[in-house]
């Protein structure tokens, strides 16, 4: 399986203070911020070279505060690019590690699939690959 690092996605309690400091403070530039999603969920994406940062804001309050345990940001996934998503995850469950759901579905341009991370080293990993 050929991977590479895409991004990380972040939750965050304001997508406005956490973009001030990828921007002012860290020197990262805005690379897309997709429209909100139907349930308000809203993502910025930053970067420079390589990989990206995905800040997360979710708009359920009782959503985020589950997710963040009262942080203000908490890294939730590593997102890995690969070749065919329907075969990296299938050599992956003969390996024993369990996904959130049963297929890769559509987000955007990517069919893609989260881990179970008590399955997978502690860490939710998000498998995906681009669809033309």
């Amino acid at each position: 399986m050929t991977a590479r690092v895409d991004h990380v996605g972040v939750v965050v309690s304001s997508l406005e203070s956490a973009s001030t400091f990828l921007r002012d403070v860290l020197g990262l530039e805005l690379k897309s911020q997709p429209p909100p999603s139907p349930e308000g969920v809203r993502i910025a994406y930053y970067g420079g070279e390589g990989a990206r940062v995905e800040l997360i804001e979710l708009s359920d309050p009782q959503a985020l505060a589950t997710r963040l345990g009262g942080a203000e940001a908490r890294i939730e996934h590593i997102a890995l690019e690969v070749d065919d998503v329907w075969e990296a995850a299938a050599r992956l469950r003969a390996r024993g590690v369990a996904f959130t759901t049963n297929e890769p579905s559509k987000v955007r341009d990517t069919l893609a699939i989260w881990t179970v991370p008590d399955t997978s080293a502690g860490i939710a990993w998000q498998l995906f690959s681009r669809i033309g």
